[in-house]
């Protein structure tokens, strides 16, 4: 997917963040759900809907009750790995986000 319509920081950081088995606690859920209630705030004063941001803000929160709002933001695919019963890390060389060289770095 790479180098594709699907590349993105997402795809080259956080998805190897979880292949790993290594949740990257540089973001916290705390500003997640800070950013979440911003966008919540913005919803209502528009008037619109937003199913989807408030779902993902109850995953966020279920999250947070599971390992602490201090836990990395990517932290939820431990969640969806809980609830399923499955582990979404896969079997290779994936580097951690504070292994990742960028550029001359």
């Amino acid at each position: 997917m790479k180098g594709g319509a699907a590349d993105s920081f997402v795809l080259s950081h956080d998805v190897p963040t979880i292949f790993a088995g290594h949740y990257d606690p540089s973001f916290p859920i705390a500003l997640c759900l800070k950013d979440l209630g911003l966008i919540k705030e913005l919803i209502d004063r528009v008037g619109t809907t937003g199913t989807l941001a408030e779902a993902t803000q109850e995953r966020f929160r279920e999250a947070g009750r599971r390992y602490g709002n201090g836990a990395g933001e990517m932290t939820v695919g431990k969640v969806i790995e809980d609830v399923a019963g499955i582990d979404l890390s896969v079997p290779g060389d994936w580097q951690k986000p504070g292994e990742v060289t960028h550029g001359d770095k």
